[in-house]
Parts: structure tokens; sequence; C-alpha cells
């Protein structure tokens, strides 16, 4: 089977198809004629044989250049064992290559393959001997996860997503009425609440810093430690600017007096918001009265320190925000709303200064557009000591 015989069949159904054509042009034309229906059949098979002697060469091709690769692998090899010690460069290997040797210098040549053996540099000495013996160095790492945020009073409140710039803090409080028992066919009791809105707009909180080109391209890992660190800042300014709206809505909120100890007045807190209908889950203090009372109540327990510690059951929020001596408790999901636009954004540019461009700076950005708001001050309690 070759191809003179596939040439050959081809022109055999050309003919037969010509012939029948010829026969379904004529006037006298019937679709009956035994010589027609003879020529489309014969046409019929010849295509089937045609098709059938196309594949089997293709795949014969294929075989040809599979076998022609392995009949050079083999010779490479036993090359490279006749020469054991022989190590050619990338550009020696090139030249001695067919694709060199065959190239008529005007487009584009084959694709040259590298032999997998071939060194691209010299190896330290001793290094080499390791390699040879199956060790095996480990690939260089760089961990570039930010840590986590410092966001402890974010992440106890509850966080609404916006769609624009301006907002309305609806503050909600109840002026009367509420749930009671009521007898058969009694009426039922009514809760009037009293909604302050108040419009406002979101505050943008942001940081920038320049990078090279150079360090940009050359160390990726820098560029994203920057970035991680941007965004801290954007989060730490954040977790700020919520505590600053926390402890100045203090005139609003409820206080809890106590002629004692911090502690003490923390639970008295506790009553305070249970009273009013709500489920305290967190109590913001100074990190020095934290670090207070984790003493006393480790030396009055022997439980030993522990970082975690609870205060009534209340998670701790630290901010040097809160003043010594005070602390906030209350359900801070449920007082407390935080308002944002986006996620922190990271934006560079390399025009963001006259000159930046030519001097192949970039400027890194982060920016946030968030706003806090004490939605209830009912839902607080502002412990504080006589």
């Amino acid at each position: 089977m070759n191809v003179p015989v596939l040439d050959q069949r081809i022109a055999e159904r050309d003919q037969c198809i010509n012939a029948a054509l010829a026969i379904a042009q004529s006037e006298d034309f019937n679709p009956e004629d035994s010589t027609y229906l003879d020529l489309q059949t014969r046409a019929a098979e010849l295509d089937k044989s045609v098709g059938a002697l196309a594949a089997l060469l293709d795949q014969q091709a294929a075989a040809d250049a599979f076998d022609g690769k392995l009949a050079k692998a083999s010779q490479a090899r036993e090359q490279r064992q006749a020469e054991p010690e022989r190590r050619d460069s990338w550009g020696s290997a090139f030249v001695r290559s067919e694709q060199f040797s065959g190239y008529n210098y005007r487009g584009s040549s084959a694709s040259f393959e590298v032999e997998s053996d071939i060194e691209t540099r010299a190896l330290p000495t001793g290094l080499s001997d390791l390699i040879a013996g199956g060790w095996k160095p480990t690939a260089y790492r760089t961990d570039t996860t930010p840590p986590p945020a410092p966001t402890p009073l974010l992440d106890n409140i509850t966080n609404i997503q916006v769609s624009s710039n301006a907002i309305e803090i609806v503050v909600w409080s109840k002026v009367a009425g509420g749930a009671a028992k009521v007898a058969e066919k009694a009426a039922k009791p009514s809760a009037e609440w009293l909604p302050v809105v108040t419009p406002g707009t979101l505050d943008t909180i942001a940081v920038w810093t320049k990078l090279t080109r150079q360090l940009i391209e050359d160390e990726a890992a820098v560029r994203t430690k920057i970035d991680n660190e941007l965004r801290r800042d954007v989060l730490r300014a954040t977790e700020a600017e919520a505590t600053a709206a926390l402890t100045a809505a203090t005139a609003a909120i409820p206080d809890a007096l106590v002629a004692g100890d911090l502690l003490a007045a923390i639970r008295k807190g506790i009553g305070t918001v249970q009273a009013a209908g709500y489920l305290p889950t967190a109590v913001l203090l100074n990190p020095a009265d934290w670090a207070v009372m984790d003493l006393a109540i480790m030396g009055d327990t022997l439980n030993g320190p522990r970082i975690n510690q609870t205060f009534w059951g209340l998670t701790p929020i630290p901010s040097t925000a809160q003043a010594a001596g005070t602390a906030i408790v209350g359900d801070f999901r449920a007082g407390v709303e935080h308002y944002f636009r986006n996620a922190v954004q990271l934006m560079a540019s390399d025009s963001a200064f006259d000159g930046d461009f030519t001097k192949n700076l970039f400027t890194l950005l982060a920016e946030q557009r968030s706003k806090t708001a004490v939605v209830r001050p009912a839902a607080l309690a502002e412990a504080k000591t006589a």
C-alpha cells in the first residue's frame, strides 16, 4: 500500500462521478438507469476506500516519525554511553543540530529541543557530587502571607456594605410599650420605636508609598509584602476610627458605676445591658486595665496566666483610646454598625507625581471608605469605678 495506489483510486472514483454526472445531465435521463446506478454505487465504494487508505497512510507516517524519534534517542543514548564525560552547552548542541544545518537563512527554523542532561551552569565543588548521589536541593520560597489584621473591634461589630458614599445612620430607641403577657381575647400591647436618622458620608482612610520599577520587577515578594503592610495600615486606622466613634458616644451610653474595682463595674455593666433587653458579648477596655485584671484573677484563682482570659464570659477588646479605669460593656453587634463601600483597595501608578515615570518610580496606594456609628446606645454600658 503506497501513495500511487491511493492516487489511482482517487482518479477512478472521479471518473465514476463524472460519468454519472454526464448521464444525469442528459435530456432522456432515467434515475432507474442501471448504468447510472452502477456508477453511483462504484463511486461510493471507491470514496470509502480512499478514506480508509488516507487514514492508514496518516497512521503509517505518525508511526514512522515516532520510530525516527526512538532511533535518534537510542543513538544519542549510545553516544552518551560511549563518551560519558562529554557535556555540550546549549550553543554547541544547537550548532550541531539538524535545525541549524538545514536552516536556509530565511524565515524561521524548526524548533530545537535541548537534551535534558546538558548542564546549564557549573556547580560548586562538592555540590555536584551530592546531586549525582541523588540529593535534591530544597527550593527557596518566600512566605508573603500577611499576619492577621489587628481589628478586634471590627471583628465584633456588625459590618454593612453600602453602594454609595452618602449614608443615613439610623439610631433606634424604644420610647414606649413593649411585649407583655395578655389574656385570651384581650388587646395585644404595642411598642413604639423612635428612629433618629442622621445623614453622613463615608470617611476615606488611605496610605501610600513608593517603590522603584526595578525592585518591583526583580523582587515580586517585596511588592506583595508592601501591599500587605499598606493594607494592614489602613485596617489599623479603620479600627482606631471605630474605637474613637464608640468612645465619643459615651454621653448617650448608660453608666454602670461601682465603688470598687473595674472588674466589679464590668459585672454591673453586664446587668445594665441585660436589663435593657440585650445580650452582652464583649468589653472594650484599656490594655493596662486588662493586664491588671489578668494578674488579679491569676493570683486569686491560681489558674496561671492565660492570654485568652475572659471577664464574666465577655471577649476583651483592647484599645488605648479607651480611658484607663473605664470599660464599655455591651452587645456590640446590636449596638454598633460599621459601614464600608468596599474592601481595602490596592492601586499602583507611575504617574502619581511629576517626574515619576522618567525616574522609574511607582506609587502604591491603599485606601478604603468606611464609617462606624453607635446605633443602639441602650445595648451598651460604660463601666466606671467611684
